[in-house]
């Protein structure tokens, strides 16, 4: 027997080379899965189906696809039919704008209905990725970026501002529907809030005389104009002007100089409103206060109110006081139409200076002669109502804060005030000679250790417009 065993191995070793044992186990997993298969197939079969039914199934669910996808600035996009369940797309957007969600996926609907069987899992927008640029802050200031959250069904945008302000828009973004429109910055706006952040931001328009009407103050408000006929018109220049509306501190609205940065603001520290640099701070060049209503700065005034302006004209004995009083300071709602508002026809001022005696010019005076022109394009004058005169050679300034142009100034910045000139009556052009008046123009020299600015009356500087509208 074992010799009639042995030779069958031999037999079986020669029709497999190697070890025996290892070739049947896999000539014997080879045959079980194929008779694997054919029960799977056959198994899936209905009953009394024909191979042309299972053929024709297979085909259709094959073609089942999601809906097109597509959106504004969407650099991922799919035409129907070319998706199919289970599969996931990374989203991308064209330029510097990114995409809520980052990725969708085909998936099969919950509840059917007879249009589409599958869909995706979220509706793609594409939103700027970040705010904080020329171009977006263009459009709105202080705009910081944009926040979104979905579902199948709807996505939702918000924009956020910096640090300390509110963003108000007239409608929260929503895209129900693919394709989706690109988020923008189309009514919407950011405004500084301090006590009422909730009310801004519950506001559904950016609109300010909306939030001006929140905080019981006038519509048409929008624009305040702070200005004197006085000494403070001339010494607190850079805190006249036109003041726009920024949002909300100490419950009242806040106005901004747009040409110098200066605020108009309440305070309760006793000064009431003021006139000065940082809001947050009770420092200030021009102060308001005992007002008979102190809700909002155009309605200032009363038998009891007073006007005072810091006055660097004189030196300040220790222990006294800097401020003056001047009662023509007033805040005005900005109405263009009613007010005295300097209009200038001259396109070209010349600044120059007679022969000094002793035959040397200032050095002040040789630094700021030339050719002024003026500045057409409104967008560029930075909020003044007087016109702007600029001279490109040396990127200097001829101009005046004040609306109607009782003080001219020329400077490299519009918040210094190195050559200026006193008009008696506005609104005035910065002409030297004007009714037969002559105008003295002095030039800054020098502050005293006690806070004395002087300046030097020149009759030497003139200032002549060489330039006129073709027919004024």
């Amino acid at each position: 027997m074992k010799e009639d065993f042995g030779d069958i191995s031999d037999q079986v070793t020669r029709k497999f080379p190697g070890r025996p044992v290892f070739w049947l186990v896999v000539v014997s997993v080879i045959f079980l899965l194929v008779l694997l298969g054919i029960g799977i197939g056959y198994g899936s079969k209905p009953a009394g189906s024909q191979e042309e039914v299972v053929f024709q199934y297979f085909i259709t669910n094959l073609s089942d696809s999601c809906p097109p996808l597509h959106g504004e600035k969407l650099a991922t996009t799919l035409e129907f039919g070319q998706s199919f369940e289970g599969l996931s797309v990374d989203l991308q957007c064209k330029g510097d704008y990114k995409p809520y969600p980052l990725q969708v996926r085909c998936q099969r609907k919950k509840v059917y209905d007879n249009d589409n069987v599958l869909e995706w899992s979220g509706l793609p927008v594409c939103y700027p990725s970040k705010l904080v640029t020329p171009e977006h802050w263009t459009n709105v200031k202080l705009a910081r970026s944009v926040s979104c959250t979905g579902t199948t069904m709807e996505t939702k945008c918000s924009m956020h501002c910096i640090q300390d302000y509110v963003a108000v828009e007239k409608e929260k973004y929503a895209c129900t529907n693919m394709p989706c429109r690109a988020w923008n910055t189309d009514e919407k706006a950011c405004f500084f809030c301090d006590q009422n952040c909730t009310m801004m931001a519950d506001t559904h328009d950016p609109r300010p005389e909306d939030l001006l009407e929140k905080l019981s103050c006038d519509r048409d408000c929008t624009s305040v104009v702070v200005t004197s006929e006085g000494k403070a018109a001339v010494w607190q220049n850079k805190r006249t002007g036109v003041f726009t509306f920024i949002g909300e501190h100490n419950g009242r609205p806040v106005y901004k100089n747009n040409a110098t940065g200066e605020h108009l603001y309440y305070t309760f520290t006793g000064a009431e409103w003021l006139v000065g640099p940082d809001y947050r701070k009770p420092h200030a060049g021009i102060q308001v206060f005992k007002n008979s209503d102190k809700i909002c700065p155009e309605r200032h005034g009363g038998e009891n109110v007073t006007k005072l302006y810091i006055d660097s004209s004189k030196p300040v004995p220790l222990g006294e006081s800097m401020w003056q009083n001047d009662t023509t300071i007033s805040f005005q709602c900005f109405k263009p139409n009613d007010m005295k508002i300097a209009k200038c026809d001259c396109t070209e001022y010349k600044v120059y200076n007679t022969v000094y005696q002793n035959g040397t010019v200032p050095t002040q005076v040789e630094y700021f002669s030339g050719v002024y022109r003026k500045v057409e394009d409104t967008t560029s004058t930075y909020g003044l109502q007087a016109p702007l005169y600029m001279n490109q050679e040396k990127n200097l300034y001829l101009f005046s804060h004040h609306i109607g142009g009782k003080v001219w100034q020329l400077s490299d910045k519009l918040t210094t005030t190195p050559v200026r000139a006193e008009f008696p009556i506005s609104p005035s052009c910065p002409d030297s000679s004007q009714n037969g008046i002559q105008v003295t123009w002095e030039w800054y020299n020098v502050t005293t250790a006690a806070g004395q600015q002087q300046y030097v009356p020149d009759q030497h500087i003139k200032v002549k417009c060489i330039s006129h509208h073709h027919g004024a």
